[in-house]
């Protein structure tokens, strides 16, 4: 029996009281490997390069985490598809000495799921040049991906992943498709223009600064002129800004990339969604909320590192084209003026205040206009919405149809009447005066990172 193995430590010596051939039977048996077992992709590799020892080929390696792996995995299975003659398809154990069964995973994209291989070995040519390959999927842990691509030591690996990156950037499943901050694909609601109420001015500026923008970038570019674009939608909460992102979102044909406040909390997740929306361009980015970007309190103030790295992303060294990046605020009072200020950050700014008479009254109409109802007098209706957003204004209609609905025992032609709109409203300004939701937060200037 062979002596403990002895390890120094900072507080003395321990000794393990098992033998080398323990321990070498024990990770036999972990390993599921006897003494001499052949590694069959090895064996594989040099049968299928033609080469005498597995020394003789090279190896690259991609590492896929997991919200990256249904996107680049899909965007790999197609361009073999397209570029490579597949000869043959096999999995390997993860100690690659047991051929076993090709793993799947069911991923979700736009047109419906998809059952993809994490864990198989293609033995692929190129069409082009009859190029010989090996790519290897293996799981790690969890859906985190490795590949190893094995080659001939005079195939120039890096040419692989630039038609690869090429492929991805033309045909690619994100391409024209619209995705969270985390690459999770999302369903837009169908909202156009007529769905948002905008003054004549602020929708001519959004048609020409984002949506025919979008239309013609590639003119933009053929006159040496930029092809990025930013925009800043401020206002109150419930003033249409949302809306008017969905109906822009709605009108392009363009990727798009959707992130919410609270998707970013770490430093170098903006940088790297700036990467891929440059990579499958034209892209809109959306930036909800962006005052508060990555949990920052605007109530404190201080040094907001994810925040500069946004402003660096916007107009950095790196060339942003193709991208048009739209950012939502509640208070812009409270925005660096390095943010609002600087050009080539925000190029347009569009102001959503609080509807005048002439609007509340249009706003109303315009709800009104899609139930039956009886002859209603506004007049007075209106004046006593003042500071009322359209959000306050589409709620005081809605309940007003639940009301007449329940009155009516669920009958389908019931009209909403005069009574029930007062009473909606009255609802909503006990409420509004009961929890006072919209009072802004005393104002502390903030410093960002440039």
């Amino acid at each position: 029996m062979s002596e403990p193995f002895t390890i120094e430590t900072p507080m003395g010596e321990i000794k393990i009281p098992y033998s080398e051939e323990k321990l070498l039977n024990l990770a036999r048996k972990v390993m599921k490997v006897s003494e001499g077992e052949p590694n069959l992709l090895e064996e594989a590799v040099v049968d299928y390069l033609g080469i005498p020892d597995i020394d003789s080929s090279e190896s690259d390696w991609l590492f896929w985490e997991e919200n990256k792996v249904p996107i680049y995995l899909y965007d790999m299975m197609g361009w073999l598809e397209t570029e490579f003659d597949v000869e043959k398809k096999i999995a390997f154990s993860m100690s690659k000495r047991k051929v076993t069964g090709i793993q799947f995973h069911q991923f979700t994209y736009p047109h419906g799921k998809e059952k993809m291989p994490i864990r198989a070995t293609f033995f692929v040519k190129r069409k082009a040049d009859g190029t010989p390959f090996v790519i290897d999927f293996t799981p790690l842990d969890g859906l985190h991906l490795e590949v190893q691509i094995i080659h001939l030591p005079e195939v120039r690996i890096e040419e692989f992943h630039q038609d690869y990156e090429r492929y991805a950037t033309k045909c690619g499943v994100l391409k024209n498709n619209t995705v969270d901050a985390k690459l999770q694909f999302i369903t837009l609601d169908h909202v156009d223009w007529d769905d948002v109420v905008l003054t004549k001015d602020q929708r001519t500026a959004l048609e020409k600064n984002i949506v025919k923008f979008i239309d013609n970038i590639e003119l933009f570019e053929s006159k040496n002129l930029p092809t990025s674009r930013g925009c800043l939608v401020t206002g109150p909460p419930g003033t249409g800004k949302t809306l008017t992102c969905s109906a822009i979102m709605n009108q392009v044909e363009s990727t798009i990339i959707y992130i919410t406040s609270e998707d970013i909390q770490e430093r170098g997740q903006i940088a790297e969604l700036y990467e891929i929306a440059r990579k499958v361009s034209p892209t809109i980015m959306v930036v909800e909320d962006i005052d508060t970007l990555g949990g920052i309190d605007r109530t404190k103030g201080g040094d907001h590192p994810i925040l500069g790295e946004f402003l660096n992303c916007l107009a950095g060294v790196e060339s942003n084209g193709g991208v048009v990046t739209i950012a939502t605020t509640n208070y812009p009072e409270y925005l660096d003026k390095a943010l609002v200020d600087r050009p080539g950050r925000f190029d347009l700014r569009i102001d959503f205040g609080l509807p005048d008479e002439k609007l509340r009254k249009y706003i109303l109409e315009k709800y009104l206009s899609a139930f039956n109802h009886q002859k209603i007098n506004l007049e007075p209706l209106v004046k006593q919405t003042e500071g009322m957003t359209g959000a306050h204004l589409k709620e005081m209609v809605m309940v007003a149809y639940m009301d007449c609905l329940e009155a009516s025992n669920y009958k389908k032609n019931t009209k909403i009447t005069q009574q029930h709109l007062e009473s909606s409203l009255k609802g909503i300004v006990d409420s509004r005066a009961k929890y006072n939701l919209y009072k802004a937060p005393p104002k502390t200037d903030v410093a960002f990172h440039q």
